[in-house]
């Protein structure tokens, strides 16, 4: 792969970002649920403790998800590479961590399967809302597509541009003589002072 290509993807420490920042979402998501759903299913754990191994499960997996999906990326040069492994290899490692993090937190294993259960449904609703297993655009598409709506809108707003411009040129054009006329206005005050004192 080319430097050039390799700049205009993201770094890994931006993909490990955003997964980190989706992850808190779909984590809080989860939280949500567990929380409602401790009211008739018992834990063997406090529900802090509960809530820890789930944030450490979300950490560790958002993490090796990121990982584990950037040789994908880079052998595509896309983003967001789409197909069957670009999938399934973060989902099945999401499981896989959750349950293993969860169980080195809480030494339960219904915990641990309350935990797995949870990250895998909301990691599957991610899926089937943002469909990743479809190719998002390559770094040169996109940024031909920043080129044209920049061309397009420099060409819708060329005329409220000009506009702005002229009257920014005549306002400045008025200021100039505005300050020439009192300049000139205090030079005469000045003159006439002089010839009244002689």
């Amino acid at each position: 792969m080319r430097d050039d290509d390799a700049a205009l993807l993201p770094r890994l420490g931006d993909a490990i970002a955003g997964q980190l920042a989706t992850g808190t979402v779909k984590g809080l998501a989860c939280l949500l649920v567990a929380w409602i759903c401790s009211s008739w299913i018992a834990l063997d754990t406090a529900f802090g403790t509960f809530a820890i191994a789930l944030a450490i499960s979300y950490l560790l997996s958002e993490i090796l998800g990121a990982i584990i999906v950037r040789p994908i990326v880079l052998k595509e040069r896309r983003p967001n590479p789409g197909g069957v492994l670009y999938v399934v290899l973060p989902f099945v490692v999401s499981i896989m961590v959750s349950f293993a993090a969860s169980y080195a937190v809480t030494s339960s294993l219904r915990d641990s399967s309350f935990v797995t259960v949870l990250v895998a449904a909301c990691n599957a609703a991610e899926i089937l809302w943002i469909k990743p297993w479809v190719p998002g655009p390559s770094p040169e598409e996109m940024a031909a597509k920043f080129h044209e709506f920049k061309a397009m809108t420099k060409d819708h707003f060329a005329d409220d541009v000009a506009d702005i411009k002229r009257r920014a040129r005549e306002r400045t054009r008025e200021q100039y003589y505005a300050k020439k006329a009192r300049e000139e206005a205090k030079w005469l005050k000045k003159q006439k002072r002089d010839e009244d004192e002689r």
